[in-house]
């Protein structure tokens, strides 16, 4: 909106033209890699997509001369469905007060600005997709028990830990994402207490993309559950690389896709980070403890190196994830 203030001018415009920008370097889900179905419906009718997906198929059997073959190796019918991926409205706004531009300055307040609306609208369209991913809903869990359709490759007592966190191995081809509208800021100017409102609004929303097999549905993704602590031990729930190993391995049992490389994502919660970053201090890839800047980064390189090609999966650390739940 207009204002006679040349500086909140200079300020909207500029929050305007580089919201997008920082949204996209913070936000995970939608990023390439991470999901291949991403939809945007920006400029089209209605607020629901319908994707489709489509069934299993068997394996082929071996037929005898002379024998049919498609009621002796089975019929495999092309019979697509689908699922339907609703948008939701995510916001987030602060209020920008005269003075701080006077005294503040505009690059201060502009990137004050800038980092708390789009990382805010990042974090909570990232949080709605590992939520729907956890429980087929957006909404927020509030104990591990709501986690459902969905297998748990890691601890599998709750009784051993008191909160808990969800990271997850997932194949590309587990979610869905649409978007309708763009991070959009809208700026208002309170007189009354000489301020301005910024209001920064995004709608987009995901849906779990199930397959067909013989044992019902299913989703290409597991959850590994585990202690929040950071001084978690086997007999309290921390998890262990074995667990996302055995989630790959499962993965690849029902032929989940991979990405164009070959592997899946492993988004691990930074108390679930800290505690696979402990039991790699015991391979000796570097003297040192665990604070040391040496040790982090012979963690850091196993991770992303020898480990990630020995389970077959990338390691995002994201506190977006499902943290802190009560274990019942």
């Amino acid at each position: 909106m207009a204002t006679t203030s040349s500086g909140v001018n200079a300020l909207y415009e500029d929050v305007l033209a580089s919201l997008i920008p920082f949204y996209d370097n913070f936000v995970l889900l939608p990023t390439p890699g991470v999901l291949t179905n991403v939809y945007n419906i920006s400029g089209g009718l209605g607020d629901t997509v319908k994707v489709p997906i489509t069934n299993y198929w068997g394996v082929g059997a071996t037929v005898g001369e002379g024998n049919a073959i498609i009621t002796g190796a089975g019929v495999e019918d092309f019979d697509p469905g689908s699922i339907q991926l609703q948008v939701g409205k995510r916001g987030a706004g602060t209020f920008v007060n005269e003075e701080a531009l006077e005294d503040g300055g505009l690059a201060t307040v502009r990137n004050a600005v800038l980092l708390r609306l789009s990382r805010a609208l990042a974090q909570g369209t990232d949080q709605a997709g590992f939520n729907t991913l956890a429980t087929g809903s957006a909404a927020a869990l509030t104990d591990v028990a709501n986690l459902s359709g969905i297998t748990n490759d890691g601890v599998s007592n709750a009784n051993a830990y008191t909160t808990g966190d969800i990271s997850f191995v997932m194949s590309p081809e587990a979610l869905a994402y649409a978007m309708k509208r763009e991070p959009t800021i809208k700026m208002f100017n309170d007189v009354n207490y000489d301020r301005y409102e910024m209001v920064a609004t995004v709608r987009n929303g995901f849906a779990r993309i199930p397959f067909s097999r013989s044992a019902g549905n299913a989703v290409f993704a597991r959850a590994i559950v585990g202690s929040d602590s950071f001084d978690a031990t086997d007999a309290t729930g921390r998890v262990t690389l074995n667990m996302f190993s055995k989630s790959v391995a499962n993965l690849r049992k029902i032929n989940a896709p991979t990405d164009a490389s070959g592997f899946y994502t492993a988004v691990v919660s930074a108390a679930h980070e800290f505690q696979l970053a402990k039991e790699l201090n015991g391979i000796g890839a570097s003297s040192g403890s665990i604070g040391s800047i040496a040790q982090d980064l012979a963690n850091q390189a196993l991770m992303d190196g020898l480990i990630g090609q020995a389970i077959g999966a990338r390691f995002i650390r994201s506190q977006n994830v499902p943290t802190g739940l009560a274990s019942a």
